[in-house]
C-alpha cells in the first residue's frame, strides 16, 4: 500500500478491494444504500455524529445500518458454510 498504513489500528492488514465488474450484487447493493440514505436523509458518518444531538430519527438509522451490516455479514457466510457441508 503506497502512502498510508499497511496495518490497521487492530493489526489487521490493509487491502484495497480488487474487484472491478459492475455486478448484480453490486447493482442491489448500491440501490440498498441510496434507499435507505434517501428515506433516511443521512449517509452513515453524519447519522453516527447526529447520535450525539438525540432524535429518534438517528437512532433508527443507525440501528437499522447495524443491522444491514449484521444480515450482510451473516450472508456472506452462507456459501463458505455450504461449501464445508459438502
Amino acid at each position: 500500500m503506497r502512502g498510508g498504513r499497511e496495518r490497521s489500528l487492530l493489526g489487521a492488514a490493509m487491502r484495497l478491494p480488487t474487484a472491478s465488474r459492475i455486478d448484480r450484487r453490486l447493482v442491489l447493493g448500491g440501490l440498498v444504500f441510496g434507499a435507505g440514505w434517501g428515506l433516511a436523509g443521512y449517509c452513515p458518518g453524519p447519522a453516527l455524529a447526529s447520535l450525539v444531538g438525540g432524535g429518534p430519527k438517528p437512532l433508527i438509522f443507525a440501528a437499522a445500518m447495524i443491522v444491514g451490516m449484521v444480515i450482510f455479514e451473516l450472508l456472506e457466510r452462507l456459501p463458505a458454510r455450504r461449501k464445508h457441508v459438502i
